[in-house]
């Protein structure tokens, strides 16, 4: 079977913290589940878990999420879909997915954390799980690795209702008008290490992106509530430093753009190290945190940011709505679980290896392509091109077009970065690219490579 990996943009992190065993037999616990997670000896707290049914390796299993962010039941639709057709899921950072068959067998776990993701791996982890009166309660954990290219290790324990096949969450409240909240932003925003005081936020909602409901975050240090093309004119400095970030409504970032004015390239695009913690968007209002786990490097400097934030934020108007999409239709049918159901899970034949899975080595790349480095153990490439971003991401989606690859939804290209997915059979690329010494420097995450020795 090809090897499956989670989907993360860049790198990849772990989990580390204390665990307990099963809770033990009597009253009805309350919902748990918590741990850490540890990449290259930074712990990431995990406070929401949810476990829900579905397929592992073409087979009936169950997942156990744990999470810093909510989780959505969006998301877990998205990942049932994804597992379903033995495609890799992937979650707000930081999480782990703890992977088990319908019987109780630990298979493995992935984690995204930063910048970094970790695929399925087993290791030396142990992880146990039963469910009992319609809970999933468990545990997992590994000894923390010194070793290796991201050293890692998880303790976390659950015990949460268990989402049978075709249930979800509860449905989520429905936002209102915007809330009589005053927008408050707190925390700090660095360029090569100078702090700039954000005293504004505002949010407000733009056009869709990837076909689904988007926001836009503006934080300033002078008042922008009047301007009537504030984002615009925020990104050249006229309410001074600024940072402006576009998400979706459950926290996925897909757009950030800084303008400090301690920074020699004042205005840039700089997303993958930035992230939501408990971003909410419910009852008139978007709060949460925006955080980049430390200093990030661009262009030879760096910047950062740790904030918090409260802004009011309505209903979302028709103009902003993305259009009915078919998925949307096919979820709005999909059926409860039945016993049907659940034997069609059960008689699905494991997947088989693809017989033209390609070899890593044979991937299409730009003719200029140099210092390429094939990195087996995390299924990643990347190489250096003379080129810049935008001629770069051109050339490479002509190649791999012709090798038969196809878009997985929009391609994000700007002359600062550059974020494409490809698809080709049971194979998948993330392709990201970035300016570097008057060219591009190319990174690509891989699924369902061959990376036999050729």
């Amino acid at each position: 079977m090809a090897k499956k990996f989670m989907r993360l943009l860049t790198p990849l992190v772990v989990i580390g913290s204390t665990a307990t065993l099963f809770a033990q037999e009597g009253a009805k616990p309350a919902n748990v589940g918590e741990g850490t997670v540890t990449v290259k000896g930074k712990s990431y707290p995990l406070k929401n878990t949810v476990a829900y049914e579905t397929t592992i390796d073409g087979e009936e299993g169950i997942a156990v999420v744990l999470s810093g962010p909510t989780i959505s039941s969006e998301k877990i639709n998205e990942a049932r879909k994804s597992e379903k057709k033995g495609e890799s899921s992937d979650f707000r950072r930081p999480y782990v997915k703890l992977e088990f068959t319908k019987a109780g067998e630990f298979k493995g776990w992935g984690a995204g954390a930063g910048d970094i993701s970790l695929g399925r791996r087993r290791g030396d982890a142990t992880g146990e799980i039963k469910v009992q009166d319609g809970r999933a309660i468990g545990k997992a954990s590994q000894p923390n690795e010194t070793e290796g290219m991201f050293p890692s290790g998880l303790d976390v324990r659950f015990d949460v209702p268990l989402l049978r096949a075709g249930e979800s969450l509860p449905a989520a409240k429905k936002p209102g008008p915007a809330a009589n909240v005053k927008p408050t932003v707190t925390g700090v925003f660095k360029g090569n290490g100078k702090d700039a005081k954000l005293a504004y936020v505002s949010a407000h909602w733009r056009e869709p992106f990837g076909d689904k409901p988007s926001i836009v975050l503006l934080f300033t240090e002078k008042d922008h509530s009047k301007d009537k093309k504030p984002d615009f004119n925020a990104g050249f400095g006229k309410f001074g430093s600024a940072l402006i970030v576009s998400l979706h409504e459950e926290g996925d970032i897909f757009g950030c753009e800084v303008a400090h004015t301690a920074l020699k390239h004042q205005n840039f695009s700089s997303i993958g190290k930035i992230n939501t913690s408990d971003f909410e968007y419910a009852d008139g209002q978007v709060k949460g945190e925006l955080t980049t786990d430390g200093p990030a490097d661009v262009f030879g400097e760096n910047w950062e940011v740790n904030v918090k934030f409260v802004a009011p934020l309505g209903e979302i108007s028709k103009e902003f709505q993305p259009a009915a999409s078919k998925d949307t239709e096919e979820n709005a049918t999909d059926k409860p679980a039945t016993t049907e159901s659940t034997t069609e899970l059960s008689e699905k034949p494991s997947p088989k290896p693809a017989k033209d899975q390609l070899n890593a080595k044979d991937l299409a790349l730009t003719k200029d392509a140099s210092d390429v480095d094939y990195k087996a153990l995390v299924e990643q490439l990347g190489f250096k091109s003379k080129t810049n971003v935008k001629g770069v991401c051109a050339e490479l989606s002509a190649n791999l077009k012709a090798q038969g690859w196809t878009k997985d939804g929009s391609d994000l290209i700007t002359a600062a970065s550059a974020i494409l997915k490809r698809k080709r059979g049971d194979a998948e690329l993330s392709i990201f690219v970035k300016p570097d010494s008057g060219g591009s420097q190319v990174q690509i995450i891989t699924g369902g490579l061959s990376w036999d020795e050729k």
